[in-house]
């Protein structure tokens, strides 16, 4: 059992107002900033919106709740372009006849306009935190606006944008990025108020519509040539350094390491270059040094049971990589520090 309500808008301010009479629930508002509250019997959290020039609407929400929550969002004058990005639990997204359904998952966006059809709908699961930024744009209202953004288009993304009565279905999910979620993350935990709010939730605003669009330009690529590192690469990338700190006795592969977190070599390698400014085999040596180090300060073991500790099986190369990195050899430091110890 769920429950369901139907609201005819097309932007995000509209949605509120139609939202707070269907729960039940009073709306705040601080400028041009609009708030309506989950209602206690629904579960708890908030929706938040603001309607900018140009046709812009942005919708901010944060909710649990305890029974799950279909929002249908029916036509009103003409079918906006709307994009979705998902921060927490899944949601499924559906068109008119609901045969079309798109389960979104956490750090993934869904582009889409519909075509003549009446409406779409957002299902919300029970008990699961959700979170999610939805922008609409009236096409219509942002010519005005496009010439700002046709450098970052692709061809068809321009035709998308030009189809400003919204007759034609489109359709496109994919795995944000992470200055994408950067920004979100900006625009959900702004404290400031009044107008330099409302001017920092604009910026922000236009800034996730200028990174997607070069994001999908990207997304046309094959897989392997792609530029942009997704929000969920990052993550991999991150598990994987995880790995190697975790264990640094296994001499872990590029490509074991790929295969363990689920990306392809070259996207392990672009990702660790991006993140850590260094190739995987770098941050594995400098981990082990830096790790080799800590064992000599820390704890009684020789020199020969550190190297084999920190995963390198020659000496020798141990004590080069040693003391490129600290202009001493092991030997040397672990003198030093035992001087100091006992002093």
């Amino acid at each position: 059992m769920y429950k369901s309500v139907t609201l005819k808008a097309d932007n995000g301010v509209e949605i509120i107002k139609l939202l707070s009479e269907n729960i039940n629930s009073s709306i705040e508002k601080e400028n041009n900033e609009y708030c309506v509250s989950i209602t206690d019997e629904l579960g708890s959290g908030h929706v938040k919106a603001i309607n900018f020039d140009n046709g812009v609407s942005v919708i901010e929400a944060d909710m649990l709740v305890n029974k799950s929550f279909r929002i249908q969002f029916k036509k009103d004058k003409l079918n906006p372009l709307v994009l979705l990005f998902n921060t927490e639990s899944a949601v499924v997204h559906s068109d008119t006849s609901e045969d079309k359904k798109n389960t979104i998952e956490r750090f993934e966006s869904l582009m889409f306009s519909n075509d003549m059809k009446d409406y779409n709908s957002l299902m919300i699961s029970k008990g699961k935190p959700t979170s999610f930024i939805k922008i609409f744009i009236n096409r219509k209202e942002f010519e005005k606006k496009l010439d700002e953004f046709v450098d970052n288009m692709s061809i068809d993304l321009e035709s998308l944008f030009k189809d400003v009565n919204g007759v034609n279905f489109f359709n496109y999910k994919g795995h944000y990025t992470l200055d994408i979620s950067e920004a979100i993350d900006a625009i959900k935990n702004c404290e400031t108020e009044g107008l330099v709010r409302s001017l920092f939730i604009e910026a922000k605003t236009y800034e996730i519509l200028t990174l997607h669009f070069q994001q999908y330009t990207d997304d046309l690529n094959d897989p392997e040539k792609r530029q942009i590192l997704r929000r969920s690469t990052i993550d991999k990338i991150e598990e994987a350094a995880t790995l190697i700190k975790d264990d640094l006795a296994t001499n872990f592969s590029v490509n074991q390491l790929a295969k363990k977190v689920g990306v392809n070599q070259n996207t392990l390698q672009s990702g660790f270059r991006h993140l850590f400014s260094s190739s995987v085999s770098d941050y594995i040596r400098e981990k082990r040094i830096a790790k080799a180090k800590e064992l000599i300060e820390s704890t009684d073991l020789n020199i020969t049971e550190i190297t084999y500790a920190v995963g390198i099986n020659s000496r020798s190369y141990f004590s080069k990589l040693f003391k490129e990195k600290y202009k001493l050899t092991p030997n040397e430091y672990l003198k030093q520090v035992r001087k100091d110890r006992s002093a």
